[in-house]
């Protein structure tokens, strides 16, 4: 376990209900292509925090490495919806381009 990860785990324990927080740790556990962890940070926040765009798009990609197509498909489809009612038109661009590879 990186320094990094630990002290940002260290760091959740203190404010388990910080997205940002788990989005780190999250980010964290992609680097090291230990997908599986990722996926729970990222659903995690996700579901307490669903307006937490950054999320759908780390936790699409995390299915796409896990060859979880549709699964991929389904949260970049979600991200979309969740980044235009929050007036986030650049985040929306993003995932539909890469909803749109997938295709």
């Amino acid at each position: 376990m990186s320094d990094r990860l630990s002290s940002l785990l260290k760091m959740l324990e203190q404010d388990p209900d910080d997205s940002f927080l788990s989005y780190g740790i999250a980010l964290e556990h992609i680097s090291a292509d230990n997908y599986r962890e990722a996926e729970k940070y990222l659903s995690s926040i996700i579901k307490k925090d669903p307006d937490y765009i950054p999320a759908y798009m780390q936790l699409a990609q995390v299915y796409e490495n896990l060859n979880l197509i549709e699964k991929a498909k389904n949260i970049y489809r979600d991200g979309i919806e969740i980044a235009q009612n929050n007036n986030d038109s650049h985040a929306a661009k993003e995932m539909e381009d890469f909803l749109n590879e997938l295709k």
